[in-house]
């Protein structure tokens, strides 16, 4: 499908896609984050829910594909273990 240059810079513009993991769709990601310096995000901000939306983040390493037509970022995973993750980045130490 595409290189993983073409996923990084498709991966970088991807804010509202629809975030997919292998049981179904997860949410929208709200947002990529960008390490300092870069122009690779390595983290993507996901919006899940309306009524009470949480934002759980995504390391951009879990990412398989990103469809640029269907506006769809697909991710290893289940849907149950994506949005048990924290609400924050993770500790740099």
């Amino acid at each position: 499908m595409f290189g993983d240059a073409q996923v990084d810079t498709l991966l970088s513009l991807s804010g509202g896609f629809r975030l997919e993991a292998s049981d179904g769709v997860v949410g929208t990601v709200e947002t990529p984050l960008f390490p300092p310096d870069d122009t690779v995000p390595d983290f993507l901000v996901v919006r899940v829910g309306r009524l009470h939306p949480r934002r759980p983040v995504i390391a951009a390493a879990l990412v398989e594909s990103v469809d640029p037509a269907a506006r769809v970022v697909r991710v290893r995973g289940r849907r149950a273990e994506i949005l048990r993750l924290p609400e924050h980045l993770p500790l740099a130490i």
